[in-house]
């Protein structure tokens, strides 16, 4: 009844005033008598009303009356697809079937973006099972073998069809004798085409990862349906506008993480950011190689010609400076000089002491929690933390790229059954592998990038059994471009403010025991 109760006033004040998110709307309610309520219970009835309420995809969302639903008659946003028949995977969730119907309404074309953790293996099955049902060929493009195989078990197992191929890491199947193709982005730029023009359908797993010019050789024209799938649809490059977007087209409906908290598909998170500070001459050299980086890039922008943004293509240019061949010493040798100076910054800020140390003082959080997760920039920085962990009493062990595929599946298997605690990790972990759940993460090594914050934050909000919170620690070197002060996470922290249950900056050298309080205080809200 409260809910009906709730739905009926929200109608009242978005006919009244369309626009409003959340926050007005709770106001709003609250001035018509309806007390008690949250956030989280505006957002529970706003999107299991879809049919009555629709947003403008903003951050926060801005709601107003779905088209009909003026007259009252239900219209759903677009066409919800029926399940297909060769599916026989879970049910999907409310916003998968959105999702997919606002795809088909577009002429099957278009970019699903759904916050790590939400489901969005699902949508691409459920595509792939439609596309098989009509008679078309699928082919479904993942950036590396991990992703090969993962996608390839889960379209064995959730569509009952025949074979399902694989084209790369020594497998060579083909379309001609497969309904379903999941191939290696390396493998499909190398000229895979349809066969015979047939219809078909292509599916882009992480396909921001796609907008380089020698992956984009993989988009091939003859697939008529084409799909993206992503947590954070964003390069640094021009990649979304020159490749992308005339390929796949626009964004259609997804999952935000205030639609993953309102259908419960997420679970609550605190984020806390803890600062340190330089230690011995460690500011000096930061001071030293920053000044190098700037001196540097102007230079490169002003005298070299390289395109001051987006960064990506700053960086692009950089590169190819470096290799020389452009008749131009000087070019080649700043070019150099940047990139070894921006490196040494990074690896200083990465490894620098007092970071370690606030890494220690979480130890006993670390401890305490059922699994967690630390994210660095490299594999020495990354077995440093296992070791720093370990020391501790806390039974950790370095995940990276350099291990043999098998010591890989092995420590993951260890990890989900509670043998190994703490997995610590380069970007490895940042998109892609598949990993058991996980209560804590850390980063050690910060990282500008808002999709790769995201996608590590995906990482450990998967609901938990007891509903307890997630928390999501962020370790950064005060006055630096780490620190938030200083507009650092700016876009990240931009896209939580509404959504995080908690949020807490610490000073550099804050006690173990204030620390493992803010932790145990979450959990037993």
């Amino acid at each position: 009844m409260r809910q009906i109760q709730t739905g009926t006033a929200l109608r009242q004040l978005l006919t009244e005033w369309p626009g409003q998110n959340k926050r007005d709307l709770l106001t709003g309610l609250r001035s018509l008598g309806l007390d008690g309520l949250t956030t989280t219970d505006v957002n529970r009835v706003l999107y299991a009303g879809r049919g009555t309420f629709a947003h403008d995809g903003a951050t926060p969302p801005r709601w107003r009356l779905a088209a009909g639903a003026e007259q009252g008659d239900g219209a759903s946003i677009a066409p919800v697809p029926t399940r297909p028949r060769c599916y026989v995977g879970r049910e999907p969730r409310a916003w998968q079937r959105e999702a997919l119907g606002e795809w088909h309404a577009n002429g099957r074309r278009g970019v699903v973006e759904a916050v790590t953790g939400t489901g969005k293996t699902t949508v691409g099955v459920l595509a792939a099972a439609a596309a098989v049902d009509a008679g078309e060929k699928v082919l479904l493009l993942v950036p590396g073998r991990e992703l090969l195989d993962q996608w390839h078990a889960a379209l064995r197992r959730d569509l009952r069809i025949g074979r399902v191929g694989r084209l790369g890491d020594g497998h060579r199947d083909s379309l001609s004798d497969h309904s379903v193709l999941v191939a290696t982005v390396q493998s499909a730029a190398k000229g895979w085409i349809i066969p015979g023009g047939a219809p078909g359908l292509l599916i882009a797993d992480e396909v921001h990862r796609y907008g380089a010019k020698s992956f984009a050789r993989a988009l091939n024209q003859g697939f008529e349906a084409r799909l993206g799938l992503t947590a954070t649809y964003e390069r640094t490059d021009n990649g979304l506008i020159d490749h992308l977007q005339p390929y796949f087209g626009e964004v259609v409906a997804g999952c935000t993480y205030e639609r993953g908290l309102a259908d419960d598909i997420l679970a609550p998170f605190r984020v806390a950011f803890l600062g340190a500070d330089f230690a011995g001459n460690e500011r000096e050299l930061y001071d030293q190689y920053d000044e190098q980086v700037r001196t540097l890039r102007r230079r490169l922008v002003l005298d070299h010609d390289c395109p001051a943004e987006p960064f990506g293509e700053f960086i692009t240019h950089v590169n190819e400076l470096s290799r020389g061949g452009h008749g131009s010493p000087r070019a080649t040798m700043d070019a150099s000089r940047y990139l070894n100076a921006f490196s040494k910054r990074r690896q200083l800020l990465a490894g620098c002491r007092r970071k370690r140390e606030a890494l220690a003082s979480l130890a006993p959080i670390l401890a305490e929690a059922d699994a967690g997760l630390v994210f660095s920039e490299t594999t020495a920085s990354a077995e440093q933390a296992a070791g720093i962990l370990r020391g501790r009493g806390v039974s950790a062990s370095e995940f990276t790229s350099e291990l043999h595929r098998t010591a890989r599946k092995h420590r993951l298997t260890e990890f989900k059954h509670g043998r190994i605690k703490v997995l610590t990790a380069p970007r490895v972990l940042d998109e892609g592998i598949d990993l058991p759940q996980a209560e804590v993460g850390v980063v050690v090594a910060g990282t500008q990038s808002k999709r790769q914050m995201i996608q590590r934050m995906g990482r450990v909000i998967r609901p938990k059994h007891d509903r307890r919170p997630a928390t999501f620690v962020v370790l950064y070197i005060r006055g630096t471009s780490e620190d938030p002060k200083n507009g650092a996470h700016e876009g990240f922290i931009d896209q939580l403010v509404d959504v995080v249950a908690d949020y807490k900056t610490f000073r550099p050298g804050a006690p173990e025991a204030k620390l493992l309080w803010w932790y145990r205080e979450g959990r037993l809200r």
